[in-house]
Order: C-alpha cells, then sequence, then structure tokens
C-alpha cells in the first residue's frame, strides 16, 4: 500500500469513527424501552438501538482481531451484521444488556467471515471433493466388507499414493477442527474449542461467555460416548490431555484412521448443532 492509498485509508476510518461517536450511548432504562418499541415493529427505535452500538463493533474487532484478510471495513460490514441479526432476536424481558448479548452475534459473523475466507484459501476444491470421494468409498467398502478398511486399501482403489491421501485428509481435518482462522488479541486462536476449554477466554467482561460455555458443554453431551470422548483427547477439552490420533486408537484397540473419522464425524455434528441451535439456548 503506498502513502497515498494508506493516508487516504486512514482518513477513511478516521471519519467512519467519528461518524459513529456522534451516536449517544444508552441507559439500561432507555435500553429497555427502546427494545420494548422495537418488538411492536417502530423501526426507529431499531434505526436507534443499532446507531448507538456501532462502537461496540468496532471494539470487539481491537479487542479480538489480530490477523485477517479481510480489510477493516469488511470486518466493520460483517460487525454491523451481526449486530443487526442481534437487534431481531434480543429479548430485553431476559433482563441482561443488550451490549452483552450482541457482542457474541458480533464475534459470530465476524469469525464466520474469516474462517469461511481461510478456508477457501487452504483447502483447494479439488481436496475437498478427494476427501469427499474417499470417505464415501471407505464407507463402502466398509459395508461390503463388514470390516474396518485401511486408508492404503481405499487410497489403492482411488489410484492415489497413501502418503497423498493421509496429507490431504490431514489438511482437511485441520481445517474442520475446533481451532479457528483467527486470533484474539492475547494472541490465542479464538474458537470453540477456547470456548469449550477454558473458564473465559475473552476476559470478565464478557461474562456471556459462561452461559455459552455450558451450551457448548450440553452440545457436546449430545454426541456419541466416543465421538464426546475423541474431541475431548484430541483438544485437550475440559483439562484433558491432549493425544494424537495414534494413542486414541491404541486405548480402542482400533487404528488413526477409525479414530480420524470419528473424529470428522463428531466435528460435523457439532457443527450442525451449533448452527442449528445458534448456541444461545440460555438466551432464546
Amino acid at each position: 500500500m503506498n502513502n497515498a492509498v494508506f493516508l487516504s485509508f486512514n482518513e477513511s476510518v478516521d471519519k467512519y469513527l467519528r461518524q459513529i461517536a456522534k451516536y449517544p450511548l444508552l441507559s439500561a432504562k432507555e435500553e429497555y424501552e427502546i427494545a420494548k418499541k422495537i418488538k411492536q415493529g417502530d423501526l426507529e427505535a431499531k434505526k436507534q438501538l443499532i446507531q448507538s452500538n456501532l462502537r461496540l463493533v468496532v471494539s470487539v474487532i481491537k479487542k479480538n482481531v489480530v490477523n485477517s484478510n479481510l480489510t477493516f471495513f469488511d470486518l466493520i460490514q460483517e460487525g454491523n451484521t451481526g449486530l443487526m441479526i442481534a437487534v431481531e432476536k434480543f429479548n430485553y424481558k431476559l433482563g441482561y444488556r443488550f451490549s452483552t448479548y450482541a457482542t457474541w452475534w458480533i464475534k459470530q459473523t465476524i469469525f464466520k467471515a474469516i474462517s469461511e475466507q481461510s478456508y477457501s484459501v487452504k483447502i483447494p476444491v479439488y481436496v475437498q471433493e478427494t476427501v469427499s470421494k474417499y470417505s464415501r468409498l471407505k464407507t463402502r467398502m466398509e459395508a461390503m466388507y463388514h470390516n474396518e478398511v485401511k486408508l492404503s486399501e481405499v487410497a489403492e482403489k482411488m489410484n492415489i499414493p497413501p502418503k497423498k491421501m493421509e496429507s490431504f485428509l490431514n489438511a482437511f481435518t485441520s481445517s474442520l477442527s475446533l481451532n479457528a482462522e483467527f486470533e484474539a488479541s492475547d494472541g490465542k486462536e479464538v474458537c470453540l474449542g477456547d470456548i469449550l476449554a477454558s473458564k473465559n477466554p475473552y476476559g470478565s467482561e464478557f461474562a456471556e461467555f459462561d452461559e455459552l460455555k455450558k451450551d457448548l458443554s450440553n452440545v457436546l453431551d449430545r454426541l456419541k460416548t466416543r465421538e464426546k470422548d475423541v474431541l475431548k483427547r484430541r483438544f485437550g477439552l475440559d483439562d484433558t490431555k491432549k493425544n494424537t490420533l495414534e494413542e486414541i486408537g491404541v486405548s480402542y484397540g482400533v487404528t488413526k484412521e477409525c479414530i480420524r473419522q470419528t473424529e470428522l464425524r463428531a466435528i460435523r455434528k457439532l457443527r450442525d448443532i451449533c448452527l442449528k441451535d445458534d448456541l444461545l439456548s440460555c438466551y432464546i
């Protein structure tokens, strides 16, 4: 970025920050009354609640996003989308502040955009397609032979070197893992695994994550026993020591490939449940 472009960008950022600073913050009482009007269909009240919390979006970005290929204004746009979702879903009758609720939605939309952008760059389409074909073929072969098949056997049927297939699976597992593709301000990755493993990964000011952690633990409980155990041991959740695929396989008397499939299946289930329930059963 040359100096002229950089200065122009800085001026645009400054202009935006000055603009949103003009919108007054709301007291708890004002927020309550406005939220009540929104439920009655008052569009002006909705606009006021959004405008008064635009600075919250900037604050979330500054505190939580360190590395991202998205521009500042891309992040702002995603965060503002989350803010508008929060305005639509907020239940003022539950008694907590809107900012507490909105922070979660803002982070979700921002981090989802970052993760999707990183995913599309890191995992080529042909790798995704190859892994998908591998999974389908492996399932068919095991149904045919009534026994577990090795990675090398499936790879041979696909005319792919086993080591190459393993590298594809490793890349795909990494992209689907609970480790997200972004970092918090403390240098740690902000991800589902962090929320589950930490008492409060975002500091005392984000008390809503204590409730979210409970929700996420409940989500884990909806997995099969082995799936839950594999995720806990793979990602060191609930103070569990991190284990390799091979170590977990030995404890179950199966191959690491079998554990890899269990891990992938569990993560997909976990993500489906999270998307379906919004991870907000304690709020909605």
